[in-house]
């Protein structure tokens, strides 16, 4: 047989077993995808709500994402279904069960979901059918081309409390059935969560209670499937299914189990049904439950009413119990723990001694680090760089600039030497010349830009350049900082807050400067007119005898030269005092970056606190399962990670580096990982990174005591003595715990039912242990193996221990089937708020995919008594219209049909007594009548008879009548000889004929 398996989930329960699924068996797959169940699993999810896909943080597992693929989901909604409703003649597979259509009235624009309406729920799904039959036939289609195999298993899941799990249902087994009809290589199996009595939900549910009523409205149509007395309409083209069995099985589960332990709703039961759907797919070997689900004890396995089909017992139910070393929830409370200590690394880098990475950061000086000349020129943000002594774009800086202070010295030598060479120039003349020269380069020709100022003036065109040039600079430079693990994101930021602080200063400094300047060329003019005067003073015995005006030139130059530096370096403060706001703005959206990424640590190290607090706590045991670990154990493991200082640092920069990959390959700025970094993906990689090194290092430091990889049968063995009594209470609460996810109808179960008597009493039952191999403790096993032999429940003659595939769990699976649904003991409170609300007739449409319901075979069976009365009823009934004692007219009051008997009183006077079931007949016929009423249609019947129906032709006559009513039926059924109404007409021939006083040899 196939190990492919689809599963489909129908509304907010299907979603969440689905969801619950697909974590499992994520964690049950190791880092090279390989599973130890050979399973091929596909999905499709149907909802009528988005709701479910919202909840993204649900669908990760230790930072794996186990979301569906938009292939495999559909959402659909019920605020298109106005144009059906208008128009019933152009969509034939919804018009022939759609009427009344005011049922549908309280649809509008806002209608949420199916709102709790089970055929709001069904028209839903018709209108939508093709896309789903597209898409569950292309995920049939993917299982198995890659399989190469065309058989699977086909689970469907749903809630039966709201309108679109329980309104989808029946359409959703019948396409199925459709698109795959061979139902053994293609076996469908319903897991149908039933209302829970006491829910809060009911409180908040539209409408008049729907919540249990759909309930047993949905269980009674699955049952009247099964028992081939109900074939639904295809809603793809409006023709009538057709199958021998829909579905080979039906689990009904509720939050209560048999022996009354209660599990949550929303949260427990979702997870028990996809972890019952994972170990069947991993414990192969139990075939008994293969065997089960197979039906093949279904010689009788359906219970008759006077000869019709009525109760299938296809229902079955389970419950599932894990002992468990949770490994993955060791691994994930270790991974956690070490992914805090690598936000914390990433963010404060401060490592102490016996505590780890602490969450505050190392305090340092970072405004003396900022003014060191090294940082500041590393950083570009010297006063050479600001002010474009140097230059700051990679084109300037190629360019071979001068810096100022040496520029201007070099050219007013250069032309001190010219000057002095040109004979033409007179001495008197030197000074006044080198200062036209130099006005010249500084006017004109300075850095081939036209001069200073037009210099600076070119450049302040690119200042916002330069300034992000700069800010590029710094954040490439923290970026490779903080990605070797230097520096922590805390620090980088205090370091930005040191540049915008110094930066800040030293605006204020530049302008200051600049005013400087000016004093000190004012001061440098006045020296060079002393100069120019003595220069001029010197006689002709000085110029002759002495190098006085050599000298003085040369002090001209030297003060000149000052003087267009002076003048140049106010231009350049200048410059640099308008810079500065703009790089300023720049390093703020840098600082806004690193807070960003900051932040994110912060709540993500917050949110994984959570998550591991949430970790291997004692005071949230979940009931479908026991866990068994050492938490000091745990604990200790987590202490020693924490503490290696030489792998903590290895291993947080591996963090690092994946973190830094989620931006890409080459990243070397805060704003391309701010731009990808978001909490979920920053959450999943820390998880799954955390994961993989937890791997390692329990590998590499719990050699001597794991806390991993730990066979369950040795844990055992040192908690329990073989003798102990403390193992047998243990082993008794195991099973009392994986007891049938529903309660037991005792009286039900032992109910004898009239004309099923050749059927088996009771329902059948089988438990299953898987308990795994451990050579080191094999006497403990042997004796445990003993135990859970010995205390199995009474009455489950099938039990078997057989060899579990997991080292770290023992599971125990209990399974009844071979029941109709009737056993359940919830079945009888649902019943009566079904019957409650069937008494509004809207409501009772809107509870059934196709009329009112009425049609369909009961769930508990009648009592001997009712069977007799049932038997005596129909005949009489039969009798009364053939005979004309039954007519129809109108109500003269209200106008509406009804069917009537005039009989007369005591006293002679005619009364008109009108029958229970409406305008209809097939109402009437199925209706019980009052006991009064009943017995005025017999003695009516008997007396017509007697009085004029007393000749053998008048007796045959009235028999062919019957006969001929029974054939109309048939073709009215066109010509099904298996139509219940049919069926139950020819089981009625000899009551008829006993009645009309027909003896059977003469009619032989």
């Amino acid at each position: 047989m196939s190990n492919n398996h689809l599963i489909v989930g129908l509304g907010g329960t299907g979603g969440k077993v689905v969801r619950a699924l697909r974590k499992i068996v994520k964690t049950h797959t190791d880092e090279n995808g390989v599973s130890p169940s050979e399973a091929n699993f596909e999905y499709v999810y149907l909802d009528t709500s988005e709701g479910l896909l919202h909840e993204t943080d649900q669908w990760t597992v230790l930072g794996q994402d186990c979301s569906l693929a938009r292939a495999q989901i559909g959402i659909y909604t019920a605020s298109g279904v106005r144009p059906i409703l208008q128009d019933p003649d152009s969509y034939p597979g919804m018009k022939e069960w759609i009427e009344p259509r005011k049922v549908f009235d309280f649809i509008d624009s806002g209608t949420a979901g199916a709102a709790q309406k089970r055929k709001l729920g069904r028209l839903v799904f018709a209108q939508n059918a093709r896309m789903i039959s597209q898409l569950l036939e292309e995920r049939l289609q993917s299982l198995e081309s890659s399989s190469k195999t065309a058989q699977a298993t086909i689970h469907v899941i749903c809630g039966l409390a709201g309108g679109t799990g329980s309104g989808f249902v029946a359409d959703t087994v019948a396409q199925l059935r459709r698109l795959r009809p061979n139902d053994a290589d293609f076996r469908i199996l319903v897991y149908a969560l039933l209302p829970d009595e006491g829910s809060t939900w009911v409180k908040s549910v539209s409408g008049f209670g729907t919540y249990y009523a759909n309930g047993y409205a949905a269980i009674s149509e699955l049952n009247a499937m099964a028992a081939r007395r109900y074939h639904p309409v295809n809603v793809l083209d409006g023709s009538r299914m057709s199958a021998s069995k829909y579905f080979n099985g039906c689990y009904l589960v509720n939050n209560i189990n048999e022996n009354r332990v209660r599990f949550g709703v929303q949260d427990d039961v979702p997870h028990i049904i996809a972890e019952f759907l994972y170990q069947k797919t991993l414990n192969k070997r139990w075939e008994a439950l293969d065997r089960i689900e197979k039906g093949e004890n279904d010689t009788n396995f359906i219970e008759m009413d006077d000869g019709q089909a009525a109760r299938a017992k296809l229902f079955m139910s389970f419950g599932i119990k894990r002992v468990v070393v949770p490994e993955h929830e060791i691994k994930e409370y270790l991974a956690y723990g070490f992914a805090e200590q690598a936000t914390r690394q990433l963010m404060f880098n401060n490592f102490r001694q016996g505590e780890g990475f602490a969450d505050e950061p190392v305090y340092k000086d970072w405004g003396a680090e900022v003014r060191k000349p090294d940082a500041r020129e590393n950083l570009l943000i010297s006063d050479a760089h600001l002010t474009l002594d140097r230059g700051i774009l990679e084109d300037d800086a190629k360019a071979g600039w001068k810096l100022i202070d040496e520029y201007w010295p070099q050219v007013a030598a250069t032309l001190e030497e010219q000057i002095k060479a040109d004979k033409t120039i007179k001495e008197a003349e030197w000074i006044r010349s080198l200062r036209v020269r130099l006005s010249s380069v500084y006017d004109e020709t300075f850095r081939r830009l036209g001069g200073v100022r037009k210099f600076y003036e070119i450049k302040s065109q690119a200042r916002l350049e330069m300034a992000r040039h700069i800010a590029r600079q710094i954040e490439r430079d923290f970026f490779s900082r903080w990605n070797i693990g230097e520096l922590s994101l805390l620090q980088l930021r205090q370091y930005v807050d040191a540049i915008l602080n110094d930066l800040t200063q030293r605006k204020k400094e530049f302008e200051d400067k600049a005013q400087t300047s000016l004093a000190a060329m004012q001061r440098l003019e006045e020296d060079l007119q002393r100069l120019v005067k003595d220069f001029n003073d010197v006689g002709t015995l000085g110029r002759l005898f002495t190098d006085k005006r050599d000298t003085r030139f040369a002090e001209a130059r030297e003060k000149l030269q000052l003087l267009f530096s002076k003048n140049t370096w106010r231009e350049g403060y200048m410059f640099g005092h308008r810079l500065i706001p703009l790089l300023l703005d720049e390093l703020t959206v840098l600082r806004g970056k690193i807070d960003q990424i900051h932040v994110q640590l912060s709540e993500a190290t917050d949110s994984i606190r959570t998550e591991q607090n949430n970790r291997l706590r004692t005071d949230k045991e979940e009931v479908c399962q026991t866990r068994i670990f050492e938490m000091n154990a745990v604990r200790d493991l987590l202490r020693r990670m924490t503490l290696d200082e030489r792998g903590q640092i290895e291993r947080t920069q591996r963090v690092r580096k994946a973190i830094v990959a989620l931006a890409g390959v080459e990243v070397d700025s805060f704003e391309k990982l701010a731009a990808r970094l978001n909490l979920n993906n920053l959450i999943a990689t820390l998880s799954q990174q955390a994961g993989e090194i937890t791997d390692a290092a329990h590998t590499e430091l719990a050699q001597n005591s794991p806390v991993m990889h730990v066979n369950i049968i040795e844990r055992l063995s040192r908690q329990y003595a073989v003798d102990s009594q403390p193992l047998n209470h243990f082993v008794a609460d195991l099973y009392r715990e994986a007891g049938n996810m529903v309660t037991f109808n005792k009286a039900e179960i032992e109910r004898r039912v009239p004309g099923n008597e050749s059927a088996s009493a009771g329902l059948q039952q089988a438990i299953c242990v898987m308990l795994p191999e451990c050579e080191e403790q094999r006497e403990f096993r042997h004796h445990l193996q003993k135990l859970f032999i010995d205390q199995k429940d009474a009455g489950a003659s099938n039990a078997a221990v057989i060899e579990g595939p997991l080292s770290n769990e023992i599971v125990i699976i209990k399974v009844s089937s071979l029941m109709p649904a009737r056993f359940v003991d919830a079945m009888s409170f649902l019943k009566s708020h079904y019957d409650g609300l069937c008494k509004i007739p809207d409501e009772q449409v809107l509870l059934h995919g196709e009329g009112d319901g009425s049609k369909l075979p009961p769930l508990f069976a009648p009592t001997g008594v009712q069977l007799q009365a049932r038997r005596q009823r129909k005949p009489f009934l039969m009798l009364a219209r053939l005979m004309g004692l039954l007519k129809s007219r109108e109500n003269p009051t209200t106008g509406i049909p009804e069917w009537f008997i005039q009989t007369t009183d005591a006293d002679g006077l005619i009364c008109i007594n009108v029958l229970d079931g409406g305008s209809s007949w097939e109402k009437v016929w199925e209706n019980e009548q009052s006991p009064a009423l009943q017995q005025s249609i017999e003695a009516a019947v008997k007396a017509g008879i007697t009085r004029d129906f007393v000749h053998k032709d008048q007796k045959d006559e009235l028999y062919q009548q019957f006969v001929k009513h029974v054939n109309a039926r048939l073709e009215q059924a066109n010509h099904n000889a298996e139509d219940a109404q049919y069926q139950e007409l020819r089981a009625m021939i000899p009551q008829i004929k006993e009645l009309a006083g027909i003896r059977a040899e003469a009619t032989a």
